[in-house]
């Protein structure tokens, strides 16, 4: 007896909880610099374009002054009916959707096809925010970085991650974020190599790999390597002996942004 008593208890607590009403996605908020539209099909003279002041309020014809910041469209539209209704008119219908988003700014920096400020017109993810911009450039390095203003917060994700979607689909970026999409980073190698040029650069490249990625040195090739590097606007020349670092008499140096190595050709 006591058991039944208890599972029908269970049973009524799991039809409360399921009959409790959920709590509606209200959507999207106006704010102020966005642009509604208003249509009424009876009433011509009330059809326009009304951009939402600093003051959070729009004027609207015959009814004047009215505030729409933090509502939604169809909290607008059905207040402007009742105030219509009520002094003017008998039974208005209104369609009231958003012109244009002017008020959930977000920046998109770096290497982004079309880097500037976009407008956030409902729920948008961090790849969604980057498709908006265009998406990346064929100059797009390894990092984006989602500097959340408001709370002093910064994220940090691969960008190959974000590219594939393993990561960014579930960041939702917010009005004030700032996302910055890194540069690639490169180095140029020249001389007695194998594969002489531009290369970039990889999460804890060194000289002894970047020779390597360049197909190794030729059979010309000194032992002495430089780095030839910009230093705070002064230029310095390394000279690395390759033998050392190949025996581990030296250590085998990492590799900057923008740096040139040049293998000399040995002398017989």
């Amino acid at each position: 007896m006591k058991m039944r008593t208890v599972v029908s208890f269970v049973l009524f607590l799991a039809v409360a909880v399921c009959a409790l009403p959920q709590e509606p996605d209200v959507g999207y908020l106006v704010g102020v610099g966005d642009v509604i539209e208003v249509t009424c099909f009876q009433h011509q003279e009330l059809c326009g374009s009304f951009q939402v002041s600093e003051n959070s309020v729009i004027t609207f014809p015959l009814i004047g002054q009215i505030e729409v910041v933090g509502r939604t469209v169809a909290g607008i539209g059905k207040e402007l009916e009742r105030m219509l209704e009520l002094d003017f008119f008998v039974d208005v219908q209104l369609s009231v959707e958003v012109r244009e988003h002017r008020s959930q700014p977000v920046v998109v920096l770096g290497e982004v096809r079309r880097p500037g400020t976009v407008f956030l017109s409902g729920k948008t993810m961090l790849t969604e925010i980057i498709a908006e911009a265009g998406g990346l450039s064929p100059g797009a390095g390894t990092e984006i970085e989602l500097r959340r203003i408001a709370v002093g917060q910064v994220l940090v994700f691969s960008t190959e991650k974000v590219r594939t979607g393993e990561e960014g689909r579930d960041i939702e970026v917010q009005a004030g974020d700032i996302v910055s999409v890194s540069s690639k980073k490169t180095f140029f190698i020249t001389g007695e190599i194998n594969q002489p040029g531009q290369y970039e650069i990889s999460k804890g490249l060194t000289l002894m790999r970047a020779l390597s990625q360049a197909g190794g040195s030729s059979k010309f090739a000194s032992r002495d390597v430089e780095i030839h590097r910009d230093v705070g606007g002064e230029k310095r020349i390394e000279t690395h002996d390759m033998v050392d670092i190949r025996k581990g008499r030296a250590d085998d140096p990492p590799i900057l942004a923008d740096d040139v190595i040049i293998v000399r050709r040995r002398f017989f």
